[in-house]
């Protein structure tokens, strides 16, 4: 049986011809590409005003009681921001089937876990372990190839992946590693590929009193307060927005 720590040469070894890749591979591929088009494709992006396991790591709380009672404040998505989400998504399916080909085995793909009321759907288990598969840019894929996740992480990447182990651990039983997760990593750009591990039996250990603290938080009448400061816009004395609240949708509201 493979191990989830040669996957990146693995599948290295497909995309250079040398085996793996079929047409039973093709067919998943197509089928997997067909869904997500449709899905994005079909009708108009729909807010979800509610707790899933994609948002209970985001590290403003203040976002996320918006997310569930703003909903509707969310600034509008571009259609070129519709667009490098659905080659994400694309991406995603990739390195799904790729690893499939490389012979490893791919389990629970977009498995819908629902652990006291918080629903969520993950991408996938590889070999035993919950892999949660990403596109990234140069920069941001600089940090998962160095494992600096511990040290910088702005989107909550963190606490997302250990939700989906500890609520797959208790889901049902293709999870043969209750506290390792991973990211696998393709640079959109480059295309070069990374697997990134982490042991989250801390995060997991505090997993169910967060989920309860946040499901009280999001009923209050008045969000929390913010969790980040401007920041310097150079040296004029004016200030800006720093990285989390310039992606954040709820800006201009927030602030």
């Amino acid at each position: 049986m493979k191990n989830l720590s040669t996957i990146v040469e693995d599948i290295y070894s497909v995309v250079d011809g040398k085996g793996g890749w079929d047409e039973t591979i093709t067919e998943f591929f197509v089928t997997d590409i067909s869904g997500v088009l449709n899905s994005r494709m079909a009708e108009p992006e729909q807010r979800r005003g509610t707790l899933w396991m994609s948002n209970l790591g985001a590290p403003c709380r203040r976002k996320l009681w918006y997310e569930v009672n703003r909903t509707d404040e969310a600034e509008v998505l571009r259609p070129s921001t519709k667009l490098k989400f659905l080659y994400g998504d694309m991406l995603e399916t990739l390195l799904i089937s790729l690893a499939l080909a490389a012979g490893h085995r791919v389990e629970g793909t977009q498995t819908t876990l629902s652990i006291g009321g918080i629903k969520g759907h993950r991408d996938c288990v590889i070999d035993g372990v919950t892999v949660d598969i990403k596109s990234a840019s140069a920069y941001g894929f600089k940090k998962f190839k160095e494992n600096g996740l511990r040290r910088d992480d702005p989107f909550g990447y963190i606490s997302q992946l250990s939700s989906y182990v500890f609520f797959a651990g208790r889901a049902d039983e293709v999870e043969s590693h209750p506290t390792l997760g991973a990211f696998l990593v393709i640079d959109k750009v480059s295309g070069e590929i990374c697997l990134d591990q982490y042991d989250l039996a801390n995060e997991i250990e505090g997993k169910e009193e967060e989920v309860e603290f946040l499901k009280v938080m999001v009923t209050e009448d008045n969000p929390p307060g913010r969790s980040f400061a401007p920041v310097p816009d150079g040296g004029s004395g004016n200030m800006k927005l720093g990285v989390n609240c310039s992606y954040c949708p709820f800006k201009a509201t927030c602030w």
